[in-house]
């Protein structure tokens, strides 16, 4: 009580906009931890192979796994808080929502780094939704299956770049893996919640199904294309008229823009003359001694709105830089109209889209030229 006539007291020495503002806060204390919480994963997750924070989720994902033990066994009579931690297990199920919406927010940023085009986005909205629903009160009080489910799901989300970064590649095998991986971990821990019970066989396998129904849903998404290529993402790219390489360092050259668009660094829309090539240039972010094959397709849009492939070139990736393995492409073949670029892992999950205009130049005058180190 003396706590809050402080706390009052220092509110009411405030002006009055600052007052409102406070007591708004204070009334809605659990939406802006919500949004401070979110905003504090935004400002301090960097890089997705960070040790620090790999090591954090991780432990996350231990205490989320501890929590659901300790919850069901006092569920079924099998345990009871000490009385030294009574007062702090009362907030035992705001906790285990904090480390989930710690984990989604996390996920939320990571893979909508690692995220373009509309067929990941329906991962991305899930992510989305799964974070935002985690904070509804019928969800925090939902029985232990489906904190099980979500349970697999963060599981999931994790070791899905997890394993690739600490084997160095991605692929359908190191997905399969990743997915053996949470299926057993669970299996396990559901066999741990029942083991205090009658039925343990039955309750084991009640407890786990909604679990694998989750993890058979991730696992069609990978195999749809849906789930964006984590650990893999585009830091950068641009369209050039040209890209040299020397000593490790590129130039990228540009047509000088326009005095009304200055914002504008790469040679969109593309002028062609006789003897231009296109250049696509991308710095692609991979973990520490990560090595990888990514492609770039080039599509034209036919007059019928549909995209025709004319290239796909393969282009080899090594990780560890922070700013991204730096790489191009390019093209000497090619027509005036509606043009697009992806950049996608070997089996056609989208990094990166860049569409352009070519436009044919009739000058024949002297180009001025802007060059940029890539």
């Amino acid at each position: 009580m003396e706590s809050v006539n402080r706390l009052e007291h220092f509110v009411a020495r405030l002006p009055p906009l600052l007052q409102r503002i406070v007591r708004w806060s204070l009334d809605h204390s659990n939406a802006v931890m919500f949004v401070a919480g979110f905003l504090f994963d935004v400002l301090t997750i960097q890089r997705i192979d960070s040790l620090m924070d790999l090591a954090v989720q991780l432990l996350y994902i231990v205490v989320l796994a501890i929590l659901l033990i300790l919850q069901h066994r006092e569920a079924i009579g099998a345990w009871a808080p000490p009385p030294r931690l009574r007062g702090w297990w009362h907030h035992n199920v705001e906790a285990l929502h904090f480390f989930y919406g710690g984990l989604l927010s996390a996920y939320v940023i990571l893979y909508f780094r690692s995220s373009t085009g509309a067929r990941p986005l329906i991962f991305f909205l899930l992510l989305v939704a799964l974070f935002f629903l985690n904070e509804v009160p019928r969800v925090r009080k939902a029985g232990h299956r489906l904190r099980l489910g979500l349970y697999a799901f963060c599981l999931l989300s994790f070791l899905n770049y997890f394993v690739p970064i600490m084997l160095g590649r991605m692929g359908g095998v190191v997905f399969v893996i990743s997915l053996s991986i949470t299926l057993a971990l669970v299996w396990g821990l559901a066999d741990v919640l029942a083991r205090r019970t009658r039925d343990r066989r039955g309750e084991r396998e009640r407890l786990f199904t909604p679990a694998a129904a989750v993890c058979a849903a991730i696992a069609i998404l990978y195999v749809l294309k849906l789930i964006p290529p984590v650990p893999l993402s585009v830091t950068f790219q641009g369209i050039y008229h040209d890209v040299q390489r020397h000593d490790g360092r590129y130039t990228l050259t540009y047509e000088r823009p326009a005095v009304w668009t200055p914002w504008r660094h790469d040679s969109r829309p593309f002028h062609a003359r006789s003897g231009d090539r296109i250049f696509y240039f991308m710095r692609v972010f991979a973990p520490a001694r990560f090595t990888h094959t990514i492609f770039t397709r080039w599509e034209y849009q036919q007059a019928n709105g549909v995209w025709l492939t004319t290239n796909r070139i393969e282009l080899p990736v090594r990780g560890g830089r922070d700013e991204g393995f730096r790489t191009f492409a390019y093209k000497g073949t090619y027509q005036s109209g509606r043009w697009r670029v992806t950049a996608e892992t070997d089996d056609g999950r989208a990094l990166a889209t860049l569409s352009f205009q070519v436009e044919a130049d009739a000058e024949t005058g002297e180009r001025q030229w802007v060059m940029e180190e890539g």
